[in-house]
């Protein structure tokens, strides 16, 4: 191999000899500070963006299944004359707001997962560690993002949660309250508004607004009233009527919930009027309370429901960022090899939060532990992770 030079007035200069210095050193001693910061400024751009992008795939996908499934789902009330068609989108946008609290985080952590998943795979995780960009500042960066995130979750869970459910409610009782014979079905169970009544019909003949072979469950405060008739006919009326039912040829059986005195009457014709339900008045709910009202109950059901709102945002934060220490992987193994770890994992924590609000509801734990011990227990998980990766850089 031959060495050139070339001449000049000051005699022959020698080539400069290429010297290549590790990627490390040229990063951290030959970088004035203000352009280590540009640098790792656009590292996080870059790393935000490779989250960010699967991010808006994942959660968009997810919607449209949901959506999917829930539409089918309410196209088979539809279909049984249960609910008005007409119902049917605000009920599908309903269910989609209350499910974003679950959607958001579960399509960040997959996010995540198939993100630093490509990093690895590409050997562009190794060459930031080179570069002295270690998985902790990298967690830092998804820190960040998965922040902005929580307080996405934080706003659905404590604001849009309650109104969501409060609408599906209100709407339900609406429905109810406009109960007419031709919204039964053959052999499907009619539950009334508040579950006051409940109607069961072996036939249905919607022309002659009757129905036969039918079972009529009736609950009042103090007593239980079960009617079993041959028959039964619903004259004509409008929202604002009673409802009005005729049974023939059948039994009642009324049932002292209180005490011993139950009845037993048999009859051939039996007129029965009920009010009509009232479809504002669908008393208190939970899921529907706000969240002040929650704080400061002592209900068992109110305490489950008040810390799972509180608790979304602060989930959301832990699982993004499990999911860096559960992407490591070797160069070409490709952006997927971690994602069954990945599904295991979630599918334990998810268990393990709704394990833990079922607990509280039933009134088995109180507020301590409550449903903080499976984030407790995940925290400690990401602090011995990160501890471990920390030391594996320094050694």
């Amino acid at each position: 191999m031959r060495t050139t030079a070339r001449a000049g007035r000051r005699g022959i200069i020698a080539p400069k000899a290429k010297v290549r210095k590790p990627l490390a050193k040229l990063y951290q001693d030959e970088r004035p500070n203000h352009s280590r910061r540009t640098g790792l400024l656009i590292i996080e751009r870059y790393v935000t963006r490779e989250i960010g992008r699967p991010f808006l795939v994942i959660a968009g996908i997810s919607g449209v299944i949901f959506t999917s499934y829930t539409t089918a789902v309410f196209l088979n009330e539809v279909a049984a004359g249960l609910i008005p068609a007409e119902t049917l989108a605000k009920l599908v946008l309903i269910k989609l707001l209350t499910a974003l609290e679950v959607l958001l985080p579960v399509s960040l952590y997959f996010a995540v997962v198939f993100g630093f998943g490509r990093l690895h795979a590409d050997g562009e995780i190794a060459a930031l560690s080179a570069c002295g960009i270690g998985e902790t500042r990298l967690a830092a960066i998804v820190l960040r993002f998965a922040l902005l995130i929580a307080v996405l979750v934080a706003c659905v869970s404590l604001i849009a949660r309650p109104w969501a459910y409060q609408q599906q409610y209100l709407l339900r009782a609406a429905v109810e309250a406009k109960f007419d014979i031709k919204d039964l079905e053959a052999r499907r169970v009619f539950v009334g508004s508040g579950s006051a009544y409940a109607i069961f019909a072996g036939t249905v003949d919607h022309q002659a607004r009757s129905a036969g072979d039918v079972i009529v469950r009736i609950r009042d405060s103090d007593r239980l009233r079960i009617i079993v008739a041959e028959r039964l006919f619903q004259p004509p009326r409008e929202e604002s009527d009673p409802l009005l039912f005729k049974f023939e040829e059948g039994y009642v059986y009324q049932l002292d919930i209180q005490g011993n005195r139950d009845l037993i009457g048999k009859f051939r014709q039996l007129r029965l009027t009920l009010a009509a339900p009232q479809p504002d008045a669908i008393g208190y709910k939970s899921k529907a309370a706000g969240i002040l009202a929650l704080s400061g109950s002592l209900r068992p059901k109110d305490l489950a429901e008040f810390q799972w709102r509180l608790s979304a945002p602060v989930a959301t934060v832990l699982i993004a960022l499990l999911a860096v220490p559960l992407s490591r992987g070797g160069p070409r193994r490709g952006r997927f090899a971690k994602g069954l770890a990945a599904v295991v994992a979630f599918a334990v924590f998810f268990n393990l939060m709704t394990f833990a609000k079922n607990l509280v509801q039933e009134g088995f734990v109180g507020a301590i532990p409550g449903l903080w011990w499976p984030l407790v227990l995940l925290g400690l998980l990401l602090l011995v992770l990160f501890w471990r990766a920390s030391r594996s850089v320094h050694a």
